[in-house]
């Protein structure tokens, strides 16, 4: 199975679900801001892909962080940070055979087809 985790209104998660869809692979889409995350799935990012990797430190909702809670996300509080901020995460995150790819660009639609093999 095919999750594409995102939000609705992010392009990069639009040309993912469009390629997707011209490709014929079907996909489950969880939108973050409509659906809630578990903890259990954000602790497992955090472990398989890391937390650096993992952070977008170049969006919008990075920059209008408090230093307090920027802080936080080098502690234990990380997951409480993402959960409350979901929209802090890179995104697309896909997930394929419990592998995960972040973004959407044509090395990750090589892996994915190769992936989908």
């Amino acid at each position: 199975m095919t999750i594409l985790y995102g939000i609705s209104n992010c392009d990069t998660c639009r040309k993912a679900k469009k390629w997707f869809g011209e490709n014929k692979i079907k996909i489950n889409f969880f939108d973050f801001r409509k659906n809630q995350l578990t903890r259990d799935q954000v602790e497992k990012w955090i472990d398989t892909i890391g937390l650096d990797v993992l952070i977008n430190r170049r969006g919008t909702t990075w920059r209008n962080l408090s230093e307090e809670h920027r802080e936080a996300l080098n502690g234990s509080n990380c997951v409480d940070v993402l959960l409350g901020a979901p929209t802090l995460m890179k995104r697309p995150i896909i997930e394929i055979n419990e592998q995960f790819l972040i973004g959407f660009n044509s090395s990750i639609m090589k892996q994915i087809q190769l992936l989908k093999m």
